[in-house]
């Protein structure tokens, strides 16, 4: 069966998070329209590890007894940033301590519009220590004027890998205008107890574990983007991640640079086409399009300017990697071979739109419960992301989901991106997840909320079951 993704979907992300059974799960109460991410500092994400908070302050998070103790061959240290994406973060971080950027190894990626904290570990053994400590300036201004600080610099004893941290903790500040306190707490109470659950004699605050729609990235086109990765191979999902324009959800100056970049890309098809030869052969055109996103560009902070590339105001620091790895490879494979936690982030978005489509059938009753696989460590029913590697993955879907499976796969993608090469399964995800610690603070016109979730869980899939969220529900209406 083909896989039925409308053009909509894919460039927009219309249906990615299914509404109607998020409303119907939260008791299907009436909700009010709410607003987040004002300002950065309406936003804290902080990482919590088995040995404590690492918090989005200037104030250090251990104490000097507590770094002695930290041990290892590596360098760690705690990267504090705001209004950048976690990927952006690292490679200026790189950049100003000079080592590689793919040195920087991080548990995940934290929300482009917050402000974050989270573990960093290079992975360089010979990296000096005390050059590290000497960058760790945990000031305001710099947040201000770089986007991040680092602070914390400490021994560890391994690399970081994707999920090493066990989740994250939330201060989050909801606007509801017009609304009074007393009419907010009213509004919050049964909404709260519509989805509060008894668990080991404790009333439980419990969600279902929908993606976010973050992952769809900023223009909300990754699923298309991965979509034509999978089944069409990496050409194509470069050039419609480099390209593609969606002009309401794009910076100004990143649809303009698209518009450039989408006739270059033209040219080097054409002219591939007459040599024949492969796109990423034509280097002038490559070179163009590196040249254009690098070309400076004025910017203004307090009373001092200066000039920076373009692909920095407009956030397109994936795209100048990529562009600028085909120039140097020739070969558009390698290029992204080389990026593979960025790429990823394309077949995640494809994986992230099925697997809420499967938990929305399990909420309506459509998929009983019972067909769920159990975790074995912690007997919670997960349901698989679909995985063209995995055997058991495929079948479930096959049974359950059979319009998720792509008619077909392109191989380096299914060889690369969606098998593992020890033979292992591929990843599953627990269909619901507690909400922890969960306190709020109604004031005028605003609540603050401040709650912890398990690593993978999405705080704004828990803001929704309370709220029409940055009017969100045109999903639900738009038929």
């Amino acid at each position: 069966m083909d896989t039925v993704i409308s053009d909509k979907a894919a460039r927009t992300g219309f249906g990615f998070l299914p509404t109607e059974q998020l409303r119907r799960y939260a008791g299907d109460h009436s909700v009010v329209p709410a607003f987040h991410k004002a300002d950065a500092s309406h936003f804290i994400v902080q990482e919590f590890h088995r040995y404590g908070m690492l918090t989005a302050t200037t104030r250090p998070d251990f104490t000097p007894e507590q770094m002695e103790k930290f041990t290892g061959r590596y360098v760690a240290f705690t990267l504090v940033k705001c209004r950048l994406t976690s990927s952006a973060a690292a490679r200026k971080v790189a950049n100003d301590l000079r080592i590689p950027a793919n040195k920087i190894t991080m548990a995940g990626n934290k929300d482009r519009t917050a402000r974050t904290a989270q573990m960093v570990v290079i992975s360089d053994p010979t990296v000096d220590i005390d050059a590290v400590r000497r960058h760790a300036t945990p000031d305001e201004r710099m947040l201000r004027e770089h986007g991040y600080f680092i602070k914390d610099v400490r021994r560890h004893d391994r690399v970081l890998r994707k999920g090493f941290l066990e989740g994250n903790s939330f201060t989050l500040q909801v606007g509801l205008p017009g609304m009074k306190k007393a009419a907010i707490d009213e509004y919050l109470s049964p909404r709260l107890k519509s989805i509060t659950y008894v668990q080991n004699d404790q009333e439980t605050v419990v969600m279902p574990n929908f993606f976010g729609r973050q992952r769809l990235g900023r223009r909300q086109n990754l699923l298309g983007v991965g979509l034509d990765f999978i089944t069409m191979g990496s050409e194509a999902g470069v050039k419609r991640f480099c390209c593609e324009l969606v002009e309401e959800n794009d910076h100004p100056l990143a649809n303009e640079l698209r518009r450039k970049l989408s006739a270059l890309w033209a040219q080097a098809e054409e002219t591939a086409r007459a040599k024949g030869q492969s796109v990423a052969e034509q280097s002038w055109d490559f070179i163009e399009m590196q040249r254009i996103l690098e070309e400076p560009q004025p910017s203004y902070r307090g009373s001092r300017s200066f000039r920076r590339p373009a692909y920095e105001p407009a956030n397109m620091f994936i795209e100048h990697k990529l562009i600028s790895k085909i120039i140097e490879t020739r070969n558009i494979e390698k290029a992204f071979l080389e990026m593979r936690d960025d790429v990823s982030l394309w077949v995640g978005a494809y994986q992230a739109f099925w697997f809420n489509q499967v938990l929305a059938r399990v909420l309506d009753g459509q998929i009983p419960l019972s067909a769920l696989e159990v975790d074995r460590r912690t007997g919670e029913p997960v349901i698989p992301l679909y995985f063209a590697g995995d055997e058991a993955s495929v079948k479930w879907y096959e049974r359950w989901m059979p319009e998720a499976i792509p008619s077909r796969i392109d191989p380096v993608v299914r060889r690369h991106f969606l098998t593992n090469q020890d033979g292992s399964p591929g990843p599953r995800r627990p269909s619901h997840v507690r909400v922890g610690e969960l306190k709020t603070l109604a004031r005028d016109e605003s609540i603050q909320l401040t709650f912890a979730l398990r690593r993978g869980a999405y705080a704004t899939t828990f803001l929704s079951l309370l709220f029409n969220l940055d009017g969100k529900d045109w999903e639900v209406l738009d038929k």
